[in-house]
């Protein structure tokens, strides 16, 4: 799961956002197909940033629209995360009715069978999700959980070293950049193989035996003479950025946008082989008495004024249409793209986690 704790000021930043009239509420009318329950439904949120927009933006017009109160949970990232749900449903305790999970937990928490099949006729907003990482799967093939936001690894430059944004991955490697650059060290959350793979073997497909990965990492191997730090927490890297000693890297594209907003001197380049484009899933917890108000949930996310709601707030791209929403050009522009994306290759940090863990630290180190 990726680090979410940020040395930039993301609080200012909203406040000031708020005062600006950047943040909005939802509009139109929301009509719900349950009735409130008479205790609230727990949906749990990786605490910090995320709780906190949710509880104070989200929740809230989830309760005016629908009578269901909402007790807000924050969670764990990652395994860890997973782990404690299983725990607690395999003892019989159910923490939480609805979480959120991004691409790897969900798979985890999926195959430990802790996740509820959805009912997709309750779920009518799901028509808005793309066919392509709109929803996840259960073992059995049927879906379990829906998009709520697409998060995008991007490449970023500071104007001074780079006055001329490049358009492309291969930046990275350009021996010009040497000992310039930084990237997070864990595969699973740069996606530098399926960087790699995009960039120099024509998309995917490589990757899905170990011998064409394998080629794939004796590429990634050559990134040694421009990375000079491969970062766990995000806060290196900003430091790197402010001092001007790491020009060039991959970010999060909604960390970067707070970036500039700080003042930051750095352009947010998709480049032209495309951003890692991850979604965050919900995922209904198994054997929760409050499935129904909890596809209620899952469905009001997907609303289109909510999908606005969220980019303004968390700064996500929308899983919805662009022109079902009321954001600006200049707003979408800030949380999401019109071009093409790479789609990470899952199975490398799942199915193969372990072994591609040791290829990877092999071929860097």
């Amino acid at each position: 799961m990726r680090n979410r704790k940020l040395g930039f000021n993301r609080r200012q930043f909203l406040k000031t956002s708020a005062a600006t009239g950047v943040l909005a509420g939802t509009s139109g009318l929301y009509a719900p197909a349950v009735h409130a329950a008479t205790e609230p439904l727990k949906i749990g949120s990786w605490g910090g940033f995320f709780e906190e927009v949710l509880s104070e933006k989200l929740y809230p017009e989830f309760t005016a629209a629908t009578g269901i109160e909402v007790d807000s949970i924050g969670t764990p990232n990652g395994d860890a995360q997973v782990v404690q749900l299983a725990q607690a449903i395999r003892a019989g305790n159910i923490p939480l009715d609805v979480s959120a999970l991004i691409p790897i937990p969900m798979v985890r928490a999926t195959n430990a069978g802790i996740i509820e099949e959805l009912d997709m006729s309750r779920i009518p907003n799901a028509k808005y999700l793309p066919e392509v990482q709109g929803l996840s799967q259960s073992t059995d093939g049927n879906p379990n959980g829906v998009a709520w936001f697409f998060y995008f690894n991007i490449l970023v430059t500071l104007r001074d070293d780079f006055p001329q944004a490049p358009n492309s991955w291969t930046e990275l490697w350009n021996p010009s950049n040497s000992g310039l650059a930084g990237v997070m060290a864990q595969p699973e959350i740069s996606n530098i193989i399926d960087i790699t793979a995009a960039t120099y073997f024509g998309g995917p497909d490589i990757l899905k035996t170990k011998e064409g990965t394998l080629e794939v990492l004796q590429k990634v191997g050559e990134l040694k003479e421009t990375v000079s730090l491969w970062y766990r927490d995000e806060a290196q890297f900003q430091n790197g950025l402010e001092t001007g000693e790491l020009p060039i890297g991959i970010y999060y594209n909604d960390v970067a946008t707070v970036a500039q907003a700080e003042g930051i001197e750095i352009d947010r380049v998709f480049p032209k082989e495309g951003a890692v484009k991850n979604p965050a899933y919900w995922g209904i917890s198994k054997g929760t008495a409050l499935r129904d108000q909890a596809h209620e949930f899952l469905n009001f996310t997907l609303d289109p004024s909510v999908q606005a709601l969220l980019a303004r707030n968390l700064g996500g791209g929308p899983v919805v249409p662009r022109e079902t929403t009321d954001l600006t050009d200049e707003e979408w522009g800030q949380v999401s793209t019109d071009a093409s994306t790479i789609a990470p290759a899952y199975h490398l940090y799942t199915d193969w986690g372990d072994w591609t863990a040791t290829e990877f630290s092999r071929v860097i180190s």
